[in-house]
């Protein structure tokens, strides 16, 4: 209805591959959207807040009930981020939860004591 090319659905009942009913049925469905490759890292953010501006509402009419904005930052070193007027904005408006993951991908490093 929207096309959009979810990834990674799960059907309420379906056998989950990974996470914490992984290998038990699910007791709901579940869907990603992933941000294209050819979206450039700083554009990213605002391209799933228009998407699912666009789109949000017919979810919901599909039977969505909980939608969240999951990012996960790789960083070497040091984690720091920060978010446009714009992004910020979109994600008000949106009225959805959103969550951050930080994973440090740094080398193994000696540490210095």
């Amino acid at each position: 209805m929207t096309g959009v090319d979810l990834q990674d659905k799960l059907e309420v009942g379906e056998i989950a591959p990974r996470g914490p009913h992984r290998g038990k049925p699910v007791p709901y469905g579940t869907a990603q959207l992933e941000v294209p490759e050819e979206i450039p890292y700083g554009e990213r953010l605002l391209w799933i807040i228009e998407m699912l501006k666009k789109h949000l509402d017919t979810f919901y009419s599909l039977g969505a009930e909980t939608t969240r904005i999951y990012a996960g930052y790789f960083y070497k070193d040091q984690c720091n981020f920060e978010f446009t007027k714009l992004e910020l904005l979109g994600l008000t408006k949106l009225n959805i939860d959103f969550a951050i993951s930080c994973y440090d991908i740094s080398d193994d490093e000696e540490e210095i004591h």
